[in-house]
């Protein structure tokens, strides 16, 4: 019995296979200039129609480029540029900023870790910007090395930016 589920199994994946390959041989997408917002709205759209349990992080190669066989229909097109997604916060990045979201999960991941054994951020108490304090994280052994982009402790649940805050005090002057 278990030996047939198996054998049905590969050959429906086979199937899936060949229809997959035959559309995607059938209808070759054309280059597209597209914008971040673009790629964004074509990702919100892809991810709607996901199965529950399945995140956006299946568009998200090994390097943090997105794979944009899957986003073609949504737009009309493989980008001829490189954009990049954080694994862990689904922000977009260019292809001038595709660093900041390695370093995004990098420290993401520290930062939680940090919360989930401290009950607190990583951060200096009285810090107005809220800065992620990486020699804490160095210190303690939550990072391997300090990253290049200085990033921020937003009020969402503790997700990171790399967008500097703007300085709550100057807007009242």
């Amino acid at each position: 019995m278990k030996h047939k589920f198996i054998e049905y199994l590969t050959s429906l994946k086979d199937r899936l296979n060949k229809k997959m390959t035959k559309a995607d041989k059938s209808k070759p997408y054309p280059t597209v200039e597209v914008t971040v917002d673009q790629v964004r709205k074509a990702v919100r759209e892809y991810s709607d129609h996901l199965p529950k349990g399945v995140f956006r992080t299946i568009l998200v190669q090994d390097d943090n480029r997105i794979d944009f066989k899957q986003l073609a229909p949504h737009l009309g097109g493989i980008p001829s540029s490189n954009f990049y997604m954080s694994k862990e916060t689904y922000d977009l990045f260019e292809e001038h900023e595709k660093l900041i979201p390695v370093e995004m999960d990098m420290v993401q991941k520290a930062v939680d870790q940090y919360v989930k054994d401290h009950k607190e951020y990583p951060m200096l108490t009285f810090d107005p910007q809220r800065r992620v304090n990486y020699y804490l994280l160095l210190q303690e052994r939550y990072l391997k090395e300090s990253p290049v982009t200085q990033f921020y402790i937003t009020d969402l649940d503790g997700l990171i930016t790399h967008v500097k805050p703007k300085n709550k005090n100057s807007s009242q002057l």
